[in-house]
C-alpha cells in the first residue's frame, strides 16, 4: 500500500505546542493590558467637544498666525465672530474686505483658528501670498 493512502493520526510536534501556546499567552496579556490602559470616562461635566466636531458641515478651519496681522487681535474668545480685510501701505495703499463673519474656534499665544467656507479660506491664503498684511475685527453680537 502506498503511504499517501496510509491513514493514522498524526501528533503535533512538542515544538508547535509550545509556540502556540506561548501565542496564546501573549495575545491574552496584551487584551487584559489594553483593557487596563484605556482611559476611564466619567460622568463630572460636559466634555471637551473635539474641533472636527465643532466645525459645520462644509467648514474647514484654518490658523491664521498673530505674524500676519498688521494689528493687534482684540480680545476674541471661542465663538465670537471677526471680520478679515487685507491692507497695504505704500504708494498704492489697498484694503480689500477678505472674510465677513469667520466663527472664532479657538485662540492661544500664536495664532487664532476660525472656522472658514472655501471662498474665505482662499482669499485669506491668496492676501497672505500677495504679501498683504490682515487686521481682525471684532464683530458686535448684539
Amino acid at each position: 500500500m502506498l503511504p499517501s493512502l496510509t491513514f493514522r493520526v498524526r501528533r503535533l510536534p512538542a515544538r508547535r505546542l509550545v509556540v502556540g501556546t506561548a501565542g496564546g499567552v501573549l495575545l491574552l496579556a496584551s487584551i487584559g493590558a489594553s483593557v487596563l490602559a484605556s482611559p476611564q470616562t466619567t460622568g463630572d461635566g460636559p466634555r471637551e467637544k473635539l474641533l472636527r466636531d465643532r466645525l459645520a458641515p462644509s467648514t474647514w478651519a484654518l490658523a491664521v498666525p498673530l505674524s500676519w496681522l498688521e494689528a493687534p487681535v482684540p480680545e476674541v474668545r471661542r465663538g465670537d465672530s471677526v471680520d478679515l480685510i487685507a491692507v497695504r501701505s505704500g504708494d498704492r495703499p489697498l484694503a480689500i474686505p477678505l472674510a465677513a463673519d469667520l466663527l472664532v474656534m479657538d485662540v492661544d499665544d500664536r495664532s487664532v483658528i476660525f472656522e472658514v467656507d472655501e471662498d474665505s479660506a482662499s482669499a485669506i491664503a491668496s492676501a497672505h501670498a500677495s504679501s498683504l498684511q490682515l487686521v481682525p475685527l471684532l464683530r458686535s453680537t448684539r
